[in-house]
This record gives structure tokens, C-alpha cells and sequence, in this order.
């Protein structure tokens, strides 16, 4: 009789909704770091380039042109880099988890970004725990 008890408990929280609320969180706190990590990536590259375009190696011509290079080459990257910064900021994460943890849902443009690979427990995550 108890082992049909433990089968129909290990049945139950196997149900997709049990612990839904957590890996939730965790995959927003993922695809969070996630984003701004590649938004640092592109501010550093778009600097690089600028700066390579305008007193770098690569700086050849008048300054007019080094000028437009650097903008070109190295600014939108920033831009770029920059608006995602912003976009997927540690406030933002935290209003959107206090508000799914509220019973909110969370925001279409985010639940649109979540993918099955935010929801998987890594060595890496583990080592951050």
C-alpha cells in the first residue's frame, strides 16, 4: 500500500505545474545574464573597433574619414550593446520576477525570448549556487 502511495506522489509532482514558479524564475534570471553579458560583449567590440578605426592600426586617411569609420564601425555596435545593457537590466529582471511572483504574468517580449536551454540546470549554474 505505501509503495502505491509514493508511486502516486512521484506522479503528482511530476506534473508540469508543480514546480513551474522556480524554473520559471531561474530560466528569467538565465536568459537575464544571458543578455547582458552579450550586451557587454558588443560594447567592448564596438569600442575596440572605434578605436582601431580612429587611432588604431587601422586609421589610414583624413580625419574626416577616421572620424566616419569609428562612428560606423565601432558606434553601432555600442548602440547595439548599449540598448540591450538597458533592455535586460538587473532592475528590470527584479520587477519582472516580483511581478511574476505577484501572480502577474510575465512580459510577452520576454516570454518570447525564454527557450528550453534557460530552463536546463548546468555545472555551471550549480557552481554559482
Amino acid at each position: 500500500m505505501k509503495q502505491y502511495g509514493l508511486v502516486c506522489l512521484l506522479l503528482f509532482c511530476g506534473l508540469p505545474g508543480f514546480g513551474q514558479g522556480r524554473d520559471t524564475v531561474f530560466a528569467v534570471h538565465k536568459l537575464f545574464a544571458q543578455k547582458r553579458g552579450s550586451g557587454a560583449g558588443w560594447v567592448t567590440t564596438g569600442a575596440e573597433v572605434a578605436y582601431d578605426a580612429s587611432v588604431g592600426w587601422r586609421a589610414i586617411g583624413s580625419k574626416s574619414e577616421k572620424a566616419t569609420a569609428a562612428i560606423v564601425h565601432g558606434g553601432v555596435p555600442m548602440v547595439v550593446g548599449t540598448w540591450q545593457m538597458l533592455r535586460f537590466s538587473a532592475e528590470r529582471e527584479a520587477v519582472v520576477i516580483k511581478s511574476y511572483q505577484e501572480g502577474w504574468s510575465i512580459p510577452a517580449d520576454i516570454r518570447s525570448r525564454l527557450r528550453r536551454k534557460h530552463f536546463r540546470l548546468t555545472a555551471r549554474d550549480l557552481s554559482k549556487l
